[in-house]
């Protein structure tokens, strides 16, 4: 598998670390509303009424089967939007949206959010900008479940969270450091799974541990770890 250099991974990494700005016209239009950590935003099986922008916090997407079992479906962050999904259908979704820390989102009616759009194209293409990306990451984890082991899997997915030290831009950094049962719960692995890999990569001094965060002190030395 090829190398990425430092700047094609930076770009890779922009999906959740980079806050967009709603526009104020828009904003002013919202109800703003917080959840407590675990929070259901939206249930399973329910249809999207409406459309939130987050503005600080995250929250999982996860489907859950007739037994119980999770699936993890995506993340979200500050500066996306979700039930954007649902803006042109009335279809129940199959998963449900929970907050996994504190959240604070901008809620719209789908109605008048599908008119905001229209009225603002800068609001259109931030929404069309957040679903592309979540297309590319589905994408790109479909990709790598079906060619990578999943050790590759769990190398892979550190290497999308670090990012660049901004005094020196060929060290990245993956803070806060990964919660592995997260971690396992998206790549539908277990946390010991998890704890070994990292353990390994530390061992061979491709990872270090400092407070709080993972250092790479190469990322093409990481990428090579992928398989």
């Amino acid at each position: 598998m090829p190398c990425k250099n430092a700047a094609e991974m930076s770009a890779d990494n922009q999906s959740l670390g980079d806050t967009s700005i709603l526009p104020e016209i828009v904003r002013a239009l919202a109800i703003d509303k917080a959840y407590a950590i675990n929070n259901v935003i939206h249930h399973q099986d329910e249809i999207f009424q409406h459309i939130c922008f987050i503005q600080s916090g995250r929250a999982f997407a996860l489907s859950f089967d007739i037994e119980g079992e999770e699936t993890w479906i995506a993340e979200f962050g500050p500066g996306q939007f979700m039930g954007c999904t649902a803006l042109f259908y009335e279809q129940a979704s199959s998963y449900q949206i929970v907050a996994k820390t504190p959240l604070r989102g901008l809620l719209f009616s789908r109605q008048r959010f599908r008119a905001l759009m229209q009225e603002h194209p800068e609001l259109n293409n931030m929404v069309i900008a957040d679903l592309s990306r979540q297309i590319a990451n589905l994408t790109r984890a479909k990709i790598d479940t079906h060619r990578l082991s999943m050790r590759g899997q769990i190398i892979s997915e550190l290497s999308r969270m670090a990012r660049p030290v901004g005094k020196d831009p060929d060290t990245f950094i993956i803070r806060p450091r990964p919660i592995f049962s997260e971690l396992a719960l998206r790549l539908g692995s277990s946390r010991e799974t998890v704890s070994r890999t990292v353990s390994s990569l530390v061992k061979k001094e491709i990872l270090m541990r400092t407070t709080g965060a993972l250092v790479v002190p190469d990322p093409k030395v990481l990428a090579r770890e992928i398989g």
